[in-house]
């Protein structure tokens, strides 16, 4: 447990209700403390991001969007998530607290596990992945320090969810997320940067490699070099270094850590059965997590004695030298076990001096110093410790001769490989050549996040990696920068999503449709309105380009303009993104210049740029009075006035015995609105 003087979360209330007690550890993207649920009244595990990470608000939401995803999982051999919040400048996710150890620590202390050990490991962190990726999730950083071993003997995966968040993140491509994770990449996570079910199952087939051999698959100087063995070369059987592994384990491994990702198990739970079938055939058993050893207090005396052997008072007496000795759990528990049994101080990789204690018994008692014989005692003295310093000296020699026949063996006769990088092919040959090295043929590679630093034709990294130690005339291999692979984005405006979906289809990109109206009314529907990136653009391989398609314009709907005047009429119809034809009517009820009618009616729906057609009333009609000359029937003038929507009145003269029409008005040939009263004087 990491002490948390300084700390200033230690003591606080997230969102009212995690009180953090303690810090349990820290590392570069995020620290993990215990605290108390003070609602549920429980003990949490809360881990919160780094400032430079919850800064950022994009990476805020990315962040709480996985949470939500990664809490959707439950499953007895994965973390459960709780919560996740955010107080003020710290964001944070709220898990189970799982008391125990990591996987890489048990590794730590143990090396090496046996077939069966390693089998009834991977058996519940395959059942955690394969939960994940049957709800669609992709873990992306498999790796021992995520497996936590409860101290009840539960296998628990965690962190679902959080490398994509991270990943996602600009501020997160550095060498130092790169290099806690590089050893269990997938080549396509590292050459590509994409990762599926089966990248999660390549990490999980490094894991069972490190488990039966003790150590990765792939070592170097550098995340780079590393990297490169993954892409480059197959992960070896673990029997290649490890004898006592079965071909079936050796089989499933070299399975799972495949290059191509169709070549692997399709995902943790197809991993999951063929280890399940290993186990098997193997007939191995099911054997709990081993136990954290607890060490005993060591004592505060710097020298540490080792037993007598049974029954022999002059048995050589070892004594540790003091310094490395103390404070070493290996010593305490070699003093401590049975002298049949115990390892010795060698085997525990402690120095030592034995001092052999063989001499006789001391003078007889009662002997004065006159007697001659009392001289023949110093005198064997004198002799065994002559015979001591000379075997001190040659031992001395020999220590001398060993370390340097060990220093030259070990170190001596190795050269160290200089740092290359950013030199020009031809340069760094005549120095690995001038060093006493030969040169493999170069490897030609596209580096996307380095070419600003290592620009086509220079070297990024040499295997093995800078400062490697290697015999002298050993051949070393440079990795020369192709410079960015980039592709030009295409002019597909106007054309068809058929016509632009066959102009990209050459480059490795992502394409992805969006359907939008067209507001100019300029572009027929399904053909592309704009593309982004814009043409001319270069872009990364699997980058994702946005063709949007038109739909036709716009639906809208029609304003009512009737009884308005014409001008306004007009302007309302135009600004609402329609088209006007005008036409003009008598109307008897509509003033002259205003909206008798529209066509499409008020309040439809129709595609923007429509034409409406309004009708502008010209006034009521107007009527022509005929001619009806004097003498005319006065029941005829009138049926012909009425018949022109006209009101007739008779003024009758004299009587009107004769009925004949003498007069008219208004007089004919005048042009009045229908409805207008004429008068006829009849005699």
């Amino acid at each position: 447990m990491q002490t948390a003087v300084g700390d200033e979360l230690v003591g606080r209330v997230l969102e009212g209700r995690y009180r953090v007690i303690e810090r349990i550890a820290r590392g570069g993207m995020s620290t993990v403390y215990r605290a108390l649920d003070e609602r549920l009244d429980r003990e949490v595990a809360v881990k919160v991001m780094s400032a430079a990470l919850s800064t950022d608000p994009a990476f805020a939401d990315r962040f709480a969007r996985e949470a939500r995803v990664a809490a959707r999982l439950s499953h007895l051999n994965a973390v459960s998530v709780y919560d996740q919040g955010t107080d003020g400048a710290h964001v944070f996710l709220v898990m189970e607290l799982v008391r125990g150890r990591t996987l890489r620590d048990l590794m730590r202390e143990r090396g090496a596990v046996s077939p069966a050990q390693a089998v009834s490991i991977m058996e519940p962190m395959l059942g955690a992945l394969a939960a994940a990726h049957r709800a669609g999730l992709v873990h992306r950083d498999v790796k021992p320090e995520n497996i936590l071993l409860a101290d009840d003997g539960a296998v628990k995966v965690a962190d679902f969810g959080l490398a994509r968040a991270v990943e996602s993140d600009a501020s997160s491509t550095r060498t130092g997320l790169m290099m806690g994770t590089v050893a269990y990449c997938p080549p396509e996570q590292i050459a590509r940067g994409v990762a599926d079910t089966r990248s999660d199952v390549y990490a999980a087939g490094v894991v069972l490699f490190e488990l039966l051999t003790g150590r990765a698959p792939y070592i170097g100087d550098s995340a780079m070099a590393v990297a490169y063995q993954h892409v480059n070369s197959d992960v070896p059987p673990p029997s290649s270094l490890r004898a006592d592994v079965p071909p079936q384990l050796d089989d499933l491994v070299l399975r799972a850590t495949r290059r191509e990702p169709a070549s692997r198990p399709l995902d943790a739970g197809a991993f999951l059965a063929e280890l399940h079938d290993v186990r098997l055939d193997l007939g191995l058993p099911v054997v709990a997590v081993p136990p954290r050893r607890v060490s005993r207090p060591d004592s505060d005396d710097t020298q540490v004695i080792g037993s007598p052997i049974q029954g022999n008072p002059h048995s050589p007496i070892e004594h540790p030298m003091p310094g490395p000795v103390a404070g070493n759990p290996m010593v305490a528990a070699a003093v401590n076990a049975d002298a049949t049994t115990a390892p010795t101080f060698a085997e525990a990789g402690v120095h030592r001096t034995v001092i052999s204690d063989s001499r006789p018994p001391g003078p007889v008692a009662g002997a004065t110093a006159r007697q001659p014989k009392q001289r023949k005692p110093i005198s064997r003295r004198r002799r065994a410790r002559r015979r001591t310093a000379i075997a001190v000296i040659i031992i001395l020699l020999l220590g001398l001769l060993t370390g340097y026949g060990a220093w030259w063996f070990a170190v001596g006769r190795y050269h160290q490989v200089p740092d290359l990088a950013g030199m020009s092919r031809s340069a760094a040959t005549s120095k690995l050549v001038s060093g006493g090295f030969s040169v493999n043929p170069a490897v030609e590679q596209s580096f996307e996040e380095n070419t600003a630093t290592f620009p086509a034709g220079t070297v990024v990294t040499t295997v093995p990696g800078p400062h490697a130690h290697v015999l002298k005339g050993k051949s070393v291999q440079l990795v020369i920068s192709k410079g960015q692979e980039r592709y030009v984005v295409p002019a597909v405006v106007g054309k068809t999503y058929a016509q632009a979906q066959a102009a990209l289809a050459a480059m490795p990109v992502q394409l992805q449709r969006n359907d939008a109206a067209d507001g100019t009314g300029r572009v027929p529907a399904g053909s592309v309105i704009r593309i982004d990136p814009a043409p001319g653009t270069k872009v990364k391989r699997d980058q994702t380009i946005n063709l949007y398609v038109s739909t036709g314009p716009p639906i809208l709907n029609v304003p009512d303009v009737r009884n308005k005047p014409q001008d306004q009429a007009s302007n309302a119809l135009t600004k609402a993104g329609f088209k006007v034809n005008q036409l003009q009517d008598y109307s008897d009820t509509v003033p002259q210049g205003s909206v008798i009618s529209q066509s499409p009616d008020a309040g439809s729906s129709q595609p923007k740029f429509t034409t409406v057609t309004i009708v502008v009333s010209k006034g009521p009609s107007l009527v022509t009075i005929p001619q009806i000359s004097n003498g005319t029937d006065a029941d005829q003038a009138k049926a012909t006035l009425e018949g022109l929507g006209l009101q007739v009145k008779i003024n009758r003269q004299f009587g009107g015995l004769l009925n004949k029409v003498v007069a008219m008005d208004p007089k004919a040939g005048t042009q009045v609105p229908k409805g207008t009263k004429v008068t006829l004087t009849v005699v």
